[in-house]
């Protein structure tokens, strides 16, 4: 998904700008797609 709001990673603490790509990670928070702790299912 991409982000429609500036946010703040909470797995690197960067900023999350407008348009990145952000998932979920096992806590529920967003992170940033390369941030997360979770292995994304492929179908």
């Amino acid at each position: 998904m991409k982000a429609r709001f500036n946010g703040k990673c909470v797995e690197c603490g960067e900023e999350i700008k407008t348009g990145k790509e952000i998932v979920k990670n096992s806590k529920e928070k967003w992170v940033h797609k390369a941030c997360s702790d979770v292995e994304e299912k492929l179908p």
